[in-house]
């Protein structure tokens, strides 16, 4: 009887030895998949104004008819620098702590080249500067056409025109915080790798955050999305866009600039999770001292602990969860001033799991890009007790059982990564298929290292 009990037991971990290691197979094979959609689907050249060397397909799409966005369904490929800077940088970081991924290189090395070409001066613009649309054509622009080059959509028509002079948008925070932080990571690769280095870096540019906070002096009205969801004190956060906002006219707004840049509606918001990118540059450049990055971190703590401001307060990031994802990238990147918020967050991330492991929110087909947010940060909090463990495992299982194939690899169905803002939040949104690609690729990578303590 003694024997035939040592037989079974050996027998059963036999079986879940196999079973693990079945599973971990499995992660690999997503992983270097996953690599490979990637590589593969990368622009490799420049084509016009249509497509740009180095940068990832993401498409801007009309969930809702509106009469001068569009009809429900629209959708146009998009070149912009929010896109190739979210896959670069989270790839460069994986690149970074695990060099056995060095594939990448290549494709890093061409999407920096993209990304540098939205810098403007000292910061970086969301899409590239064009002559007018030429859908958009009028007399006057052939007089003097470089009055009028702006920055714009390379595809999708807008067909109002104060709607195409409000495409020609400022530098943003963002964009900028994120873009010196794809020129560091890049440097860092060059040096781990022992590779030459043709670069040139500028100092990172933290007076022109530290300028441009929400303070009396710079933004002198509220916009109706802040006074709906109660932002109306001087937080001093940081801007999402680096100009003052005109004086206040309730009719301002339909009478935009046709020569100069525009903030959207004349309104400079103060979004979350740009405060989160923010933080995160600011810290990883050794910047904490910077006038408002502890008013930031106050305020990201703050919209963490409340359970509807929480997914109200990203305006451009519609995907509920965005912000305790970004939140927890700063996290991990050692700002350390958010990990109670983060790790006060979770009992709530783990309320809201289904029971497939997947987690939801308002769009359609956007379970995957969220649920990769979701294991994300609860990987990143670092809490390692039963219930998150079984809750990331779960999530993984979710997307692995989900992976896509075509004739490039393995990609997971692109989700909503971006949007318009207020009050255009959630129907002028961004989807792509490498973003959400990046994050699973991301919280696959983490989980293994998970398996491995």
């Amino acid at each position: 009887m003694k024997k035939l009990f040592l037989i079974f037991n050996f027998s059963f971990l036999i079986f879940n030895f196999s079973e693990a290691q079945n599973f971990s197979d499995s992660i690999n094979a997503s992983i270097n998949g996953a690599i490979d959609f990637l590589i593969h689907s990368q622009q490799q050249e420049t084509i016009g104004s249509d497509y740009y060397k180095g940068e990832w397909p993401s498409y801007l799409t009309e969930t809702e008819t509106s009469i001068y966005m569009g009809n429900a369904g629209d959708s146009a490929y998009d070149s912009n620098c929010y896109s190739s800077l979210m896959v670069h940088n989270t790839l460069a970081e994986i690149v970074l702590s695990h060099p056995e991924y060095s594939q990448l290189l290549p494709a890093l090395d061409l999407s920096l080249e993209n990304i540098k070409s939205y810098k403007r001066g000292d910061g970086f613009a969301f899409w590239h500067v064009l002559p007018p649309a030429p859908w958009w054509h009028k007399k006057r622009f052939t007089k003097n056409p470089e009055l009028y080059f702006g920055t714009r959509p390379n595809h999708y028509h807008y067909k109002g025109n104060a709607l195409n002079k409000y495409a020609n948008i400022y530098n943003d925070a963002d964009d900028t915080s994120l873009g010196y932080l794809a020129l560091l990571n890049s440097k860092k690769l060059k040096q781990h790798f022992h590779l030459s280095d043709t670069t040139t870096y500028t100092a990172f540019p933290d007076s022109l955050f530290s300028q441009w906070r929400n303070t009396r002096k710079v933004r002198r009205s509220n916009s109706f999305y802040n006074i709906t969801y109660g932002y109306t004190k001087r937080t001093g956060a940081f801007l999402t866009w680096f100009n003052r906002e005109p004086c206040f006219n309730p009719f301002g707004f339909l009478f935009p600039s046709k020569k100069k840049p525009n903030l959207p509606l004349r309104v400079n918001n103060v979004d979350c999770v740009v405060n989160c990118n923010v933080v995160r540059a600011l810290h990883v450049f050794g910047l904490e001292n910077t006038t408002g990055y502890n008013e930031a971190c106050s305020f990201i703590a703050d919209a963490l602990a409340n359970e509807k401001r929480c997914f109200r307060c990203g305006i451009y990031y519609p995907s509920d969860f965005s912000l305790h994802y970004f939140a927890s990238a700063a996290l991990l990147n050692g700002v350390t001033q958010l990990n109670d918020p983060v790790c006060n967050a979770i009992p709530f991330i783990l309320s809201l799991q289904n029971p497939n492991g997947s987690w939801s929110d308002r769009f359609a087909q956007n379970d995957f890009h969220v649920t990769a947010l979701c294991v994300n940060t609860l990987i990143n909090s670092g809490i390692k007790s039963d219930a998150v463990l079984h809750s990331i495992e779960t999530g993984i299982k979710f997307l692995l059982t989900n992976q896509q194939h075509n004739s490039s690899g393995i990609y997971w169905t692109g989700g909503v990564f971006f949007s318009a803002g207020e009050p255009l939040r959630f129907t002028h949104v961004w989807r792509s298929d490498a973003v959400t690609t990046a994050l699973v690729i991301e919280a696959l990578v983490h989980y293994k290292d998970l398996l491995l303590l």
